[in-house]
């Protein structure tokens, strides 16, 4: 039986301290009528894995190549949100970098969140700030958000509230939703009253609108509990489609998921394991871990134990628990790994100080085979390698 991680719809931290909650009805059947036929946009998304989406590979290339600033950035967000079937943050920063660094303004402000993220690159705060700053002076409205919130989290440089408001200031002059529901929560919370949930929903449909994928996200979330509107599990499906669509690891887990369990669509492995591939690309680990599953039983695509030793070890690496026990396990036992009852106990002990209780049991049956100085060796590479939570 295939464990699925997260089979609840993702909490990620918004830039916002706040929730979506309900929306305007008229609102919503505006939004409705702009977004495609869920079998639709499935569909479209299906012909993109297969070959269609080569040709324009190939095009995108040769113009990237010659130096046409518009097709690097183009190119870039093709390795960014994975529409080849895989997602290539190396390459996305590559060419990123390269129209950045010719002046292509939104191609900075895409590279700085890459910095400001470590995605395809290591994470540079300065760097970020850098770009950031180089394409909200540009006017750029979604880098003018990002660079105020730089600075109202002192993220890369010292906080500096009067910074932050001007540049939340700009970008919602020029539009930007998030930059306004930051503006109106912040003047609510100054005179100690707060915005209605139709308020915060109109302003994150806004935002859903305009591409933010937290926010897509968010009115996703909101649709699948049914909390502060009616639940409908279709709406909730084609706001984290729009979202899995730009790339986002939160949304293709979840569409993953909604394909294994066969949710509101045809049950389809297949499907789960191409969206599972992606979100496990751009690094994300519960997806890590349940394709690791898929490889390991062979659901949905061939068995693999030597892939799913690999996927199971980013996730753990990521300090994901259930990861971290499978590879003790596989460790342990030796089937899909060289047995390595030193290696077992390091992962076990790392599955517990993620929080899983189970790991302890099995970790400390384990220890009565090993030497004291064998568990302190274990304990020792542990702690060497902790990682960050």
């Amino acid at each position: 039986m295939l464990v699925v991680a997260g089979c609840s719809p993702p909490q990620e931290k918004l830039r916002v301290d706040s929730e979506a909650i309900v929306e305007r009805a008229a609102h919503v059947d505006e939004i409705r009528s702009k977004l495609p036929p869920l079998k639709e946009a499935s569909k479209a998304r299906t012909e993109l894995w297969d070959g269609g989406a080569v040709a324009e590979l190939d095009t995108l290339k040769v113009k990237a190549e010659s130096g046409d600033m518009a097709a690097q950035t183009a190119l870039a967000d093709y390795f960014a949100t994975g529409r080849g079937g895989r997602i290539e943050l190396q390459e996305a920063f590559k060419w990123y970098r390269t129209a950045a660094e010719s002046g292509q303004v939104r191609a900075q402000a895409n590279l700085a969140t890459m910095y400001a993220r470590g995605m395809g690159v290591e994470h540079d705060d300065t760097q970020a700030l850098k770009w950031y700053t180089q394409a909200a002076q540009q006017g750029d409205r979604r880098a003018q958000y990002d660079l105020a919130t730089m600075y109202a989290n002192g993220q890369g440089v010292a906080m500096n509230p009067e910074e932050a408001n001007f540049w939340f200031q700009q970008a919602a002059g020029h539009g930007d939703a998030m930059a306004q529901l930051t503006l109106k929560m912040a003047s609510a919370k100054a005179s100690n009253t707060s915005l209605t949930p139709e308020e915060l929903a109109a302003l994150y449909l806004n935002a859903a609108q305009q591409g933010y994928p937290e926010a897509q996200m968010a009115i996703g979330s909101m649709y699948a509990k049914g909390k502060g509107v009616e639940r409908n599990s279709a709406e909730a499906l084609r706001w984290y489609a729009q979202a899995a669509d730009q790339g986002d690891p939160k949304a293709l887990h979840w569409m993953a998921v909604t394909f294994v369990n066969g949710e509101n669509v045809q049950k389809d492995l297949s499907q789960a394991v191409r969206l599972y591939t992606k979100a496990s690309d751009a690094g994300y680990p519960m997806s890590q871990y349940n394709l690791g599953m898929m490889y390991w039983t062979g659901q949905g695509v061939e068995s693999n134990s030597d892939q799913a030793f690999q996927l199971f070890q980013k996730a753990a690496i990521q300090n994901l628990p259930s990861a971290a026990r499978q590879l003790a396990s596989m460790y342990e036992s030796g089937h899909g790994a060289t047995q390595d009852l030193i290696a077992a106990y390091r992962w076990y002990s790392q599955a517990v100080a993620a929080g899983d209780q189970e790991a302890a049991r099995v970790r400390d049956t384990l220890a009565q085979r090993l030497l004291p100085e064998q568990i302190h060796e274990a304990e020792a590479l542990r702690q060497a390698s902790r990682p960050s939570n």
